[in-house]
């Protein structure tokens, strides 16, 4: 091949994603040291109950000896979507399905400049995300909420008690009617589909609601699109700023966006558009509980909490685009996932007014955001506030706009009446605890269905959860999680210590790090620092740690290791297992070197895209080569070498010389790597 032609299709490549990024692979995993492997040599981009989605070289997953369940690549202008339960259909052109789960949910193919089109058919697809956090090991047993030990805050109390249903009723009126007085006849039903022009009357009204609570100036809208020359669709965000510019931020968030997908005939007539088929193009959305009741309790907090000034800023956040596949969170996680901002907890509202058997919630989390279900917990049973509080913890529940922070690596539940609304094997239903929302998606999700008892005492849930840091008297509790370690972007690594207590915790608070074997024994002290303090109250600091290694790692990270600090729980959150993973920015880097074959396994090459790494013995004999098929063109990929020959039989002890070649065969390194056997 002439260099002129390996450069015209370098070109290609380059030019193209779809073809520099390797196959998708459904591949199967059976326990969490199983993802573990996964993360090391791929690019986790979905986790479900035994099936993860990964971008993977063929011969990375053959080397963990992993049962790929399929494969696909995508041509160039294609990308991949899920499409949940309720919408997993049969597909058609342009939609091709890659794969069915059991489970309920399908994983598509199609071009992205058609996926409006499939967008009427499928009513529900999910970009499927370009890197997933990995799931970090399981922290020790959580204690129970202690609530008795902290007394309920009089403060805190006067707050619960400005909640004024009548107000978030007449914010549901105006978000459902045209004409709130006049009620569900022909013609005075909204719709706020996110695709009708005519939801922007509902973006301009939250805007406004936020805008006279926070201030003009807190308040922005984040645009987006589906595709380019789809309708403009826009997130609400206000902001209540916190006096520490450093504390972080909490987010408060639901979904304003309807849908009628599921209506029945007989529906139609019930709101006089007569006896035809629902038309997102034609027929109203007035999604009362779906999701009105979680906006207006996203609006009444904003309005009392912004009486009061926290360290940390709380962002309030109303979504578009969820119906249609989390676009609006998906869009604004990511964008805060590259701004590596600093986000303390979400509290994502979706559904939380029709049930009328039990003033109940569900809040549904995965392992590393249970803390925040704990807290929640405990300050309903602190005020009684009469909620029956059932908890779910499964990181797999996708299905609103939790799931985008998840992606991210960020903690964030859900508070809903029942995951799922219309699944009659659920808990609630079997307790006789929930009954099954029949309006849910449907033009029959009206106000007169609502249960404001309910979308009462989950209003003052949310505001007793955050008005508690420092209006409540006790002690700091100083807890770090299983993504609070991370790199920083300058070859080291950050870890963040929250204080979930009402009080600062007084520096300085003690910080220590070990790096562990992947089987969490045999842990080493890396590292041992502080914080000079405080922690305040609800929010988080960060400690920059050293670390000049690459690849992957098992740390055990602790706070306030000598028990300086007196907490008012047990201090099991004061430790955590944390998996981390570090690439260089640097052209090419060896790690280890040299190489301790029976110590660390095998050394790591850091090299650009598409290279190939050649072995030479002390003689200039070749005995090893290796190609990079893992990269993309916007991200380095590594080679690994375990020591061995072509034969992969264990080469020697000795010095051995290396060549990194690039895509075209020019000579980019020469150098050395020792193995040590």
């Amino acid at each position: 091949m002439s260099r002129l032609l390996q450069g015209f299709l370098l070109g290609l490549l380059c030019a193209s994603p779809a073809l520099a990024r390797p196959p998708l692979a459904g591949v199967e995993w059976r326990s969490l040291g199983d993802l573990q492997e996964l993360a090391g040599v791929t690019t986790l981009r979905h986790v479900a109950p035994g099936i993860a989605l990964v971008d993977a070289a063929p011969a990375d997953l053959a080397a963990l000896g992993a049962r790929v369940l399929f494969t696909d690549r995508a041509r160039p202008g294609e990308a991949y979507y899920l499409s949940d339960h309720v919408h997993a259909g049969p597909a058609g052109p342009p939609v091709t399905t890659v794969y069915r789960d059991p489970g309920g949910w399908a994983l598509h193919r199609l071009p992205s400049q058609r996926l409006t089109a499939a967008l009427d058919v499928e009513h529900f697809l999910y970009p499927l995300p370009e890197s997933y956090a990995t799931p970090s090991r399981a922290r020790a047993p959580r204690p129970a909420p202690r609530p008795a030990q902290r007394p309920p805050s009089e403060e805190v109390r006067q707050l619960l008690g400005q909640v004024d249903v009548e107000r978030m009723r007449a914010d549901l009126d105006r978000l459902v009617f045209l004409d709130p007085p006049a009620g569900a006849v022909a013609g005075n039903v909204r719709t706020r589909h996110a695709r009708r022009p005519e939801t922007f009357a509902s973006t301009t009204f939250l805007q406004r609601e936020l805008a006279a609570a926070l201030g003009e100036e807190a308040v922005r809208l984040d645009t987006f699109r589906i595709e380019p020359g789809d309708t403009l669709m826009y997130n609400v965000v206000g902001e209540l700023r916190g006096t520490d510019p450093e504390a972080g931020y909490w987010v408060v968030c639901a979904h304003y966006d309807a849908i009628g997908s599921l209506t029945r005939l007989s529906d139609m007539a019930r709101i006089g558009e007569g006896r035809v088929a629902w038309d997102w193009r034609l027929h109203p959305a007035p999604g009362a509980d779906d999701n009105g009741t979680g906006v207006v309790l996203l609006l009444e907090t904003a309005r009392i909490l912004s009486q009061r000034s926290f360290p940390f800023s709380i962002r309030f956040i109303a979504f578009s685009g969820e119906e249609l596949g989390l676009w609006g969170s998906d869009s604004y996680a990511r964008r805060a996932g590259a701004r590596q901002d600093r986000v303390l907890g979400v509290l994502n509202f979706d559904m939380v007014g029709f049930n009328d058997l039990a003033e109940r919630v569900e809040l549904v989390t995965n392992p590393s955001s249970a803390w925040i279900v704990d807290l929640m917990a405990a300050a309903a049973q602190r005020y009684d506030l009469g909620l029956q509080v059932d908890i779910l913890e499964d990181r797999y529940a996708g299905l609103s706009d939790h799931a985008p922070f998840w992606a991210q690596g960020y903690d964030a539940i859900l508070a809903i009446e029942n995951y799922l609304p219309t699944d009659s094997t659920s808990a609630g239903v079997m307790a006789g605890d929930y009954r099954i929302n029949t309006h849910y998606h449907t033009v029959a999700d009206l106000p007169d269905s609502i249960n404001w008892e309910l979308v009462t005492g989950l209003t003052r849930l949310t505001l007793a959860t955050l008005a508690q840091f420092g209006a409540e008297e006790g002690l700091p509790n100083l807890a770090v999680f299983g993504g609070d370690l991370a790199g920083d972007g300058a070859g080291g690594l950050l870890a963040r210590i929250s204080n979930l207590g009402p009080v600062p915790a007084e520096g300085p608070v003690g910080l220590r790090l070990q790096r562990c074997r992947s089987d969490s024994t045999g842990c080493e002290v890396v590292f041992e620092g502080a914080h000079p303090g405080p922690v305040p109250p609800g929010a988080a600091v960060e400690v920059r740690v050293p670390w000049p290694r690459y690849g992957e790692a098992l740390f055990l990270v602790e706070v306030d290791p000598g028990d300086r600090i007196a907490e008012e729980v047990e201090t099991a959150d004061n430790r955590a297992f944390v998996h981390v993973r570090l690439v260089p920015d640097e052209e090419i880097v060896v790690f280890p070197n040299p190489l301790h074959r029976s110590r660390d396994g095998f050394s790591r090459f850091f090299v650009p895209a598409f290279s190939r790494l050649d072995i030479y013995d002390p003689h200039g004999v070749l005995v090893w080569q290796g190609r990079e098929e893992s990269g993309s063109v916007d991200q380095r990929g590594e080679i690994r070498w375990t020591g061995v020959n072509a034969a992969g039989n264990l080469l020697g002890s000795g010095v051995y010389f290396y060549e990194v070649r690039s895509f075209e065969g020019d000579s980019i390194e020469r150098g050395k790597i020792a193995l040590l056997r």
